[in-house]
């Protein structure tokens, strides 16, 4: 059957009648399932997502109107089962009770926008010289996408496929819908199947972009090319030898290109310089920036010998050095230098701030072995080990004395 939001997608409000509502769980949380008998909320289906709104109860004397009767009842899912849309609600609404629906048409009218585009994208794909098929899309949150049969599509391509897009859509071609009376309808031979739930029953809609593609379809779509306003092709990706093209139509070119120039906004007073240079200023401060950390691996390096000399020096059993951050260079460094003084001593090295710590202890094999354990209790914290090395994190700075004076007390 079809409903009204596949007959008049433009209708934003429709009075029907409940005639069922169910309770039921997800997980923890309690919903109502809601069925009417008719409805402008389209349900999940054909790679479209569904509709949101709100139903309002019309109360029977309209004379005697109370704040409940006016109370918006969210519908935040609607979807199909065996050929009846399913409204998800968080409120029950009594059998038989007359509804108003309103359709969250900001949401809707963008879908259709994105599933309208993404017709004539796949049509167009398909043409010579590309002959892309499509194998799946998606209608994302913020930009969709098409699976193509291609194991690449190079920017050329992607460019001319993108001019033929918007030339048709500047053209107005009108948008129209074909109903025909089942799945098996011997004129349905000239359209596309992609898009129509294997499990579909009654009437089958085709969508007709006049001169470019007959497509069965369940969705909701624009009555002309003209309300797509534009479409605008983004990157690619590889998935299992075929291709992602990534796309966004009508309001959401307008939203991509209001972020891009936020983003460049704010580069602009980082970097201090014009956009054309943006690529060059990176390309400048990730070179330095691989400069400055070699330079500080070497200090690194350099300051973990110097301190091991100092240790070395020392006559204490058990050396201990504590770093304000984290630093692999300096720990490596260190535990190299240290490592034949390891065997007869121990070595407690920390480094990070309260809150997030990390602590290596070497020493002989046996000595790590007993201690390893009782060290990492003393500073509250995990950690694990083998062969003279024990290492892990904790978090509190101050159990750092406490844990010094156990492996004194327990060194020999």
């Amino acid at each position: 059957m079809l409903l009204k939001c596949q007959k008049e997608p433009f209708l934003q409000q429709l009075t029907s009648r409940v005639i069922s509502c169910h309770e039921v769980k997800k997980g923890k949380k309690k919903h109502y399932e809601v069925v009417l008998e008719d409805t402008i909320m389209f349900a999940e289906g054909g790679g479209q997502p569904c509709d949101h709104g709100v139903l309002r109860v019309v109360p029977s004397d309209v004379s005697h109107i109370d704040k409940l009767s006016l109370t918006n009842i969210k519908v935040h899912d609607v979807q199909r089962k065996l050929g009846t849309a399913v409204h998800y609600t968080d409120n029950s609404v009594a059998v038989g009770s007359e509804v108003n629906m309103e359709v969250d048409w900001k949401r809707r009218y963008d879908h259709m926008q994105q599933h309208t585009g993404q017709h004539l994208l796949s049509a167009i794909a398909e043409q010579e010289p590309y002959n892309f098929k499509t194998v799946s899309w998606n209608l994302g949150a913020t930009i969709c996408h098409v699976e193509l049969n291609t194991p690449s599509i190079s920017d050329e391509v992607k460019s001319e496929i993108e001019q033929k897009i918007n030339s048709l859509i500047q053209s107005g071609r009108p948008v129209t819908t074909k109903v025909y009376a089942s799945k098996d309808d011997q004129g349905l031979s000239s359209a596309h199947t992609r898009g129509l739930p294997a499990d579909h029953t009654g009437p089958v809609r085709v969508i007709e972009i006049e001169g470019v593609d007959e497509n069965m379809c369940c969705g909701t779509h624009l009555n002309s090319l003209a309300q797509l306003q534009m479409i605008k092709l983004l990157h690619t990706e590889s998935k299992r030898g075929n291709t992602l093209l990534y796309f966004v139509c009508g309001d959401r070119v307008l939203k991509t290109l209001q972020s891009a120039l936020e983003v460049q906004q704010k580069l602009n007073v980082l970097l201090s310089s014009p956009p054309e240079l943006f690529a060059s200023m990176v390309e400048k401060l990730s070179k330095d920036h691989r400069t400055a950390r070699k330079n500080a691996e070497k200090l690194s390096e350099e300051l973990a010998s110097l301190h091991a000399t100092t240790l070395l020096n020392s006559t204490d059993k058990v050396l201990v050095v504590q770093r304000p951050t984290p630093d692999s260079e300096y720990s490596l460094t260190l535990q190299r230098d240290m490592r034949d003084a390891c065997e007869k001593r121990l070595l407690l090295l920390t480094m990070g701030e309260q809150g997030g710590a990390q602590f290596v202890f070497r020493g002989p094999v046996d000595v790590v072995d007993k201690l390893g354990k009782g060290l990492a209790q003393k500073l509250g914290g995990k950690g694990g080990g083998r062969d003279g090395k024990f290492q892990g994190k904790f978090t509190d700075l101050a159990m750092v004395e406490d844990a010094v004076q156990y492996l004194r007390d327990n060194f020999e």
